[in-house]
């Protein structure tokens, strides 16, 4: 499989999907999924492609619902193709060994099969991590092991930690609900603006989702 079959499989499935749900998908959006500045055989033009898709659509919105359908099509194809979903997996691999816009929606994709339980799993986690610390505290305390500057900043009282849980908890979900908002609903451009505005000093991050993307921009 080339990289032109790959896209063609992919974005097959993807116009299928639009169609089962009632998702209207533009030529131009089609088109875009094949977009890359290093592949002349799967995307002929890449600079006609994007100023034409620039002047009709904005990127985020344009990659979430991209997304979002390729997440569905796969779970379909799980459900009922294995030779499809192999496929699709061979697509994929191809599609890495160079750089292709649909990539970055294929990669948003996986992140929403993981939904709320992301902040489910990171409270967990961290809570966990917190009893194992205060437990290793008291128990080294107790025998004189280590200097108690260590672990002095751990409390004893169990209330304390009971609170400190609650406040990662809490915490964690508060960030999912930042993170919801920001994606959808009446206060998605508010949350966009504030979370961008906080995260600037930390845009270094996002490099390399910028140099997959390459030409399109927000």
């Amino acid at each position: 499989m080339n990289t032109k079959q790959a896209k063609d499989f992919l974005a097959a499935q993807t116009v299928e999907q639009a169609a089962t749900d009632g998702v209207s998908l533009a030529d131009v959006e089609k088109r875009m999924m094949y977009f890359t500045e290093s592949d002349p055989a799967s995307c002929e033009n890449p600079t006609e492609l994007n100023d034409e898709f620039e002047e009709q659509y904005e990127t985020n919105e344009y990659e979430a619902k991209i997304s979002r359908l390729l997440h569905r099509a796969h779970s379909r194809l799980k459900q009922e193709n294995s030779q499809q979903l192999r496929n699709w997996d061979q697509a994929v691999r191809t599609l890495r060994r160079g750089d292709h816009y649909i990539l970055v929606m294929i990669d948003q994709s996986s992140d929403i099969g993981l939904g709320w339980w992301v902040p489910v799993f990171w409270g967990i986690g961290i809570s966990v991590l917190l009893f194992i610390l205060a437990m290793a505290k008291a128990t080294l305390d107790a025998t004189g092991l280590i200097p108690n500057w260590l672990f002095g900043w751990i409390p004893n009282d169990r209330q304390t930690q009971r609170e400190a849980f609650y406040l990662i908890v809490v915490g964690c979900f508060g960030l999912w609900g930042v993170v919801t908002l920001a994606k959808a609903g009446d206060f998605g451009d508010v949350t966009k603006t504030l979370m961008r505005g906080a995260l600037s000093p930390f845009s270094f991050l996002s490099s390399k989702r910028r140099s997959r993307k390459k030409t399109p921009t927000r």
